[in-house]
C-alpha cells in the first residue's frame, strides 16, 4: 500500500499564516523575557514539545546571548 504524503503544515490562507507568525514573535519575545516552554505551553494550551517544535528556545537564546 503506497504511503500518503505528507502535507505542508504552512497554512495556505493569508490571515492564517499571519496569525502564525503573530504568535511565532509572541512566542519568541516571552522566550526573550525568560519564559520556560512549559510556561508558554500552559498559556497556549499546548504541549511543550509542540512549543518546541514550533520554535525551539535554543535558536532564540542563541540569538539573545549574541545580543550581549
Amino acid at each position: 500500500m503506497a504511503k500518503k504524503k505528507k502535507t505542508s503544515s504552512k497554512p495556505s490562507d493569508p490571515i492564517e499564516r499571519e496569525l502564525v507568525a503573530i504568535k511565532r514573535l509572541l512566542v519568541a519575545l516571552l522566550y526573550k523575557l525568560g519564559s520556560q516552554q512549559t510556561e508558554v505551553g500552559s498559556a497556549l494550551e499546548m504541549d511543550p514539545a509542540d512549543v518546541s517544535r514550533m520554535l525551539p528556545a535554543r535558536k532564540i537564546k542563541s540569538i539573545i546571548d549574541n545580543q550581549k
